[in-house]
């Protein structure tokens, strides 16, 4: 796997079910709350919030987005563009540089779960990446990152958190010390255009 990938300066690991099933919430929570209907996430536009919150300034920046799937999920819900087929090997360019997508199945061989750990792993070993944004799905491999993140740091210097970003709707817990952490919901509110004073 590792022979396959080359990896550039910005990776960002995003959990297909995570965003799927934060997109779909999100969603029908500010739908409710604004009592309007909210457009579709326009992908690149949200992806460059994201980027920003990760620490990314414009310029002609390398972002590889790597949306790990389990195989039978085909789109990014409620996204523009959506299938996961299409976006597969092309590219997007915004202020913030060029966005490469590249979509990952374990294909049966592993889980979801061991797949992400896996890519973060050679990411994090990679010297090449200076900044590594996680997408993991909540609750279900925490820990498991956390491990991951734990002996990353053993290794290599607890200095090396500072280019590892943790995305998630909320804090991390007992993670605190491993990297940098952010909730992913103001990029997205940023995308569908909610100010906040709207909240």
């Amino acid at each position: 796997m590792e022979e396959k990938i080359k990896w550039a300066a910005n990776v960002l690991l995003v959990d297909v079910a995570l965003l799927n099933e934060t997109v779909n919430s999100l969603r029908r929570m500010l739908q409710e709350r604004l009592g309007h209907s909210i457009p579709s996430l326009d992908l690149p536009a949200w992806l460059s919030y994201l980027a920003l919150d990760a620490g990314l300034k414009e310029g002609d920046n390398e972002v590889q987005v790597v949306l790990i799937h389990d195989g039978q999920v085909r789109a990014l819900e409620g996204c523009e563009p959506a299938d996961l087929r299409s976006l597969q090997g092309m590219a997007c360019r915004t202020p913030l540089g060029e966005f490469a997508f590249h979509c990952v199945t374990p294909e049966g061989i592993v889980s979801v779960e061991e797949l992400f750990l896996d890519l973060a792993t050679l990411a994090l070993d990679s010297a090449g990446v200076q900044c590594l944004a996680l997408l993991p799905a909540p609750m279900r491999y925490d820990d498991k990152l956390k491990e991951v993140l734990q002996k990353f740091m053993e290794e290599k210097g607890a200095e090396e958190g500072n280019r590892i970003i943790w995305f998630g709707l909320a804090p991390v817990r007992d993670g605190a010390t491993l990297c940098r952490h952010d909730s992913v919901f103001y990029s997205l509110a940023q995308a569908w255009g909610i100010r906040s004073d709207q909240l």
